[in-house]
């Protein structure tokens, strides 16, 4: 066991952080259960894993105490590799018999090393990802107090009296770009609760959808003078939804639209009865969203890791899909997306006139 975990401890200080000074039990950490768990699947196959009070193996441990002292993924990988690398090299200096339950003892040493390998990995990515998520939460969260009090100073200057005309458009072009940063605010912890198993919050309340559809096109064609936007309502279409979160999913539609459809053409803004239904699709003209975008354009996650070149004569799509679909979902409802050279694009999103609140606002 010792020459084993004195390899590992050099071999970890080769590769711990810079900004570290690990002592050997920080080196070493948790690598003598590892092995002993190696050990005991060597002598008793199948036998089930060791956890401890919380459920948790070894090797989910480790994982969890190199992503607190700052190791990356591959650098845990790297590890793995090693104490494979010192095992057989200290097996291979053994007298051989060539018998065959040595080489079954080296496969199964494999495979229970392998196992180890992947219940680190997994619990790292795991412990990451919410790390991340919880930094995006904090950085959303504390943006709100000072971007409101840019808020107010815009709102002051537009409505000052003694403001000269360029004043009050500063300040107007202010109040509008702060409007824009809180909306992607919302986005972005609307992202990291849904990435955080918390979900999207709705609060249910009987609303119009065709008036509502049309006081979000109103304030997108203050925004847009130049823009056309169309909306049209065909039968009864109030419900007992969201009506906070369904605006959502009309800005985000709508803006996707104006950002990606062909100058000069017009946005059309359908919400129509289907039963015990509501349909609303957003349509506009223009070049058709390209395959290789189209199949992960709900998942930014995907996107991004699709590569720029997918993307490179789009610009950046943002949350905002992302957030439309979660919001969908928490209603209960689907959405998908067709488009094509003639036809132009039609986001479609169906919702039940009234649903059953799943998460608590």
């Amino acid at each position: 066991m010792e020459p084993i975990l004195q390899g590992w401890e050099d071999f970890a200080r080769s590769i711990q952080p810079s900004h570290r000074l690990m002592d050997t039990i920080e080196l070493r950490d948790h690598a003598r259960e590892i092995l002993e768990e190696v050990a005991a699947e060597l002598a008793l196959p199948n036998q089930s894993r060791t956890r401890d009070a919380q459920g948790n193996t070894a090797a989910e441990i480790h994982a969890d105490t190199r992503v607190e002292s700052g190791f990356s993924i591959d650098q845990v990988v790297a590890e793995y590799r090693a104490l494979r690398a010192s095992v057989l090299n200290l097996w291979g200096r053994r007298e051989k018999t060539a018998t065959w339950f040595e080489v079954d003892d080296m496969s199964r040493f494999n495979d229970a090393l392998d196992r180890a390998l992947a219940e680190s990995v997994a619990r790292y990515s795991t412990t990451a990802r919410q790390s991340q998520d919880i930094f995006l939460g904090v950085i959303g969260h504390d943006l709100r107090a000072p971007l409101h009090a840019l808020s107010l100073g815009a709102q002051y200057l537009m409505r000052s009296e003694d403001a000269d005309s360029k004043l009050i458009q500063l300040g107007s072009r202010m109040f509008n770009s702060t409007v824009r940063m809180q909306a992607i605010l919302d986005n972005l912890l609307d992202f990291t609760r849904s990435r955080t198993g918390i979900g999207i919050p709705i609060r249910i309340e009987e609303v119009d959808l065709a008036v509502l559809s049309e006081q979000i096109a109103e304030e997108f064609r203050a925004l847009n003078p130049g823009k056309i936007i169309k909306t049209h309502a065909e039968g009864n279409v109030s419900g007992w939804l969201d009506a906070g979160r369904i605006g959502q999913i009309y800005q985000n539609l709508i803006g996707n639209a104006l950002q990606y459809g062909m100058a000069g053409t017009p946005v059309s803004i359908l919400t129509r009865e289907d039963g015990e239904e509501i349909i609303l699709s957003v349509h506009n003209d223009g070049p058709p969203i390209p395959p290789e975008v189209k199949k992960n354009i709900f998942d930014p996650l995907r996107r991004f890791a699709d590569g720029e070149k997918c993307t490179a004569d789009r610009k950046n799509l943002g949350l905002g899909l992302y957030i439309v679909r979660e919001i969908v979902l928490a209603h209960q409802g689907t959405i998908n997306v067709s488009s094509t050279q003639d036809m132009g694009t039609t986001f479609t999103v169906r919702l039940p006139k009234s649903i059953k609140p799943t998460i608590a606002a």
